[in-house]
């Protein structure tokens, strides 16, 4: 499911960011609080970190008896989670911004077309958050932390459009 479901919130991520005005991506609501560029950074940057540690166990993974981890967190908007890296409040452009998704999204792509769920079944890698996870979880992880993230950016856009 989350194969699929993940290209589908990509392209809600590039719809939301692209109708905004340029100057306006690079603003932050308050101190301490995300633009929408950095929040595009930081899904790039989560994606290229998520799908290296994937792509790193495939060829030494865990053997495990866990089931799927927990990844609910996501869900619940309430709950302020820590990135563990901050994105650059460096000034971006749109045409910035989308190289850097196309470009983590390449790291996907490329797991996708190298690897099937059956391939990966019984393989698990470890997530400095999550701890033990099955690799293929990894589409589910990516799914949800960028829904979260297209959550906050249309709450950004909403802002700056009005």
């Amino acid at each position: 499911m989350w194969e699929k479901e993940i290209y589908s919130i990509r392209m809600k991520v590039i719809h939301c960011i692209k109708d905004i005005p340029e100057q306006k991506l690079n603003w932050q609501p308050s101190q301490g609080k995300w633009s929408i560029a950095q929040n595009v950074l930081h899904l790039a940057g989560a994606e290229t970190r998520f799908l290296t540690l994937a792509l790193t166990a495939v060829k030494s993974p865990l053997k495990s008896d866990s089931a799927s981890v927990d990844l609910s967190v996501f869900d619940d908007a309430s709950i302020k989670l820590k990135a563990p890296i901050e994105p650059s409040d460096e000034p971006q452009t749109l045409v910035t911004l989308l190289a850097a998704l196309d470009q983590s999204r390449q790291l996907t792509n490329n797991f996708l077309e190298t690897y099937s769920k059956a391939d990966l079944e019984g393989k698990y890698m470890n997530h400095q958050r999550f701890g033990i996870m099955p690799i293929w979880q990894v589409l589910e992880l990516l799914g949800k932390h960028e829904q979260r993230h297209l959550h906050q950016m249309n709450q950004l856009k909403k802002e700056i459009l009005s």
